[in-house]
């Protein structure tokens, strides 16, 4: 990967549908040799997909942040029960002061109860929920 590669990413991470004639002109390269490297960038896993951003207000949706800590002999489980629940667009290993952090997104109610049933599985011992207000950058 060089510095035009890192360009791709970064132009495709703040807009995923921009131009390819764009995309392009702001390399300094042709629109075949741009589209031979998303080509790339894709054939080596770089980019897995494309994502729409939606305006969570706007349709009573809300986004949180669950970050928990688990009892060692319970992780697995925890695991398996967290990635059956619906509204869970990720479920990650981390590390800090939280073994395990799941990302909701979905109507608000619904992520509400999520939260506080995630709050009440077995093997939790702490869980601190944050809700994702506004984007501001």
């Amino acid at each position: 990967m060089d510095s035009s590669d890192l360009k791709i990413i970064r132009m495709l991470l703040k807009d995923a549908r921009v131009p390819l004639s764009e995309m392009a002109r702001q390399l300094g390269i042709s629109q075949p040799a741009a589209q031979k490297r998303i080509e790339k960038l894709k054939a080596n896993s770089i980019i897995t997909g494309s994502a729409i951003t939606l305006n969570n207000s706007k349709i009573g949706w809300k986004r949180a942040i669950v970050a928990l800590n688990v009892r060692k002999v319970a992780y697995d489980n925890v695991l398996n029960a967290l990635a059956k629940l619906p509204l869970v667009m990720g479920i990650y290993q981390t590390t800090g002061p939280y073994a395990i952090t799941v990302e909701l997104l979905g109507p608000a109610g619904v992520v509400n109860g999520l939260i506080t049933h995630i709050k009440k599985m077995k093997g939790v011992t702490e869980c601190c929920p944050i809700s994702m207000a506004e984007k501001v950058l």
